[in-house]
């Protein structure tokens, strides 16, 4: 198994920190990488490196990059690491090939184990994650008014239920705030409700997603 893995996250105490744990457990930094043009060239010399990617090393453009990484018949192992569990929620579903995901904080040794499962060719899930996810693709397929919704309106419905702002929203979809509200307010006609804190409390009442889930990950955010 080769222990090469390529950096993609923002300058910082994370960064630095996630390299320290990985060479003090023999894993090759093959790269440091700080824009999308130094990813893919780092990808193209170790194709078989795990990219761990925060979601913050190309915010606005995030969306872009992993099509376009993705869509290549050799994809990259790529972990993605969010923010807020709505984030990664709604990545999982649009990116179904991502290899990983981390959410807030990370501790080595699921570091460590996420980086070995996807070298091996697997995908990773922290348990906490894996529950989330499996708990909304479920539940949303036994409701009848979430049926109703189209995909752009689920995806919008499910960020919201797991605490994400209009801005946060905005700059995940790369669209504007104005749009973003003109979704939730279609959301609110249809679910009949009148706010997002509504919205959240129906997602808990269908089940979509867990009380607990909301407040670790708004304390993580």
């Amino acid at each position: 198994m080769l222990r090469d893995v390529i950096i993609a996250i923002p300058q910082g105490i994370r960064r630095c920190g996630v390299i320290s744990q990985l060479q003090a457990n023999h894993w090759t930094v093959h790269a440091q990488v700080f824009n999308r043009h130094d990813l893919t060239q780092a990808i193209r010399q170790t194709p078989q490196a795990v990219v761990l990617m925060s979601v913050c090393f190309d915010a606005k453009h995030m969306a872009g990059l992993l099509r376009t990484l993705l869509r290549d018949s050799s994809r990259p192992k790529v972990i993605l690491w969010c923010d807020v569990i709505g984030c990664a929620v709604d990545f999982r579903f649009r990116y179904p090939t991502i290899q990983g995901f981390f959410c807030g904080r990370l501790e080595t040794k699921e570091l460590l184990q996420a980086c070995t499962v996807a070298a091996l060719g697997r995908r990773y899930l922290s348990p906490a994650m894996a529950v989330a996810f499996k708990r909304y693709r479920d539940k949303s397929d036994e409701h009848e008014c979430l049926k109703g919704l189209s995909s752009r309106e689920q995806q919008i419905f499910r960020m919201i239920s797991y605490g994400m702002t209009v801005a946060e929203i905005s700059l995940r979809l790369v669209i504007s705030r104005k749009t973003v509200n003109t979704f939730r307010y279609r959301l609110f006609k249809k679910l009949n409700v009148t706010g997002d804190v509504q919205l959240a409390h129906l997602a808990v009442k269908y089940g979509l997603v867990d009380p607990a889930t909301i407040i670790s990950a708004t304390l993580d955010a």
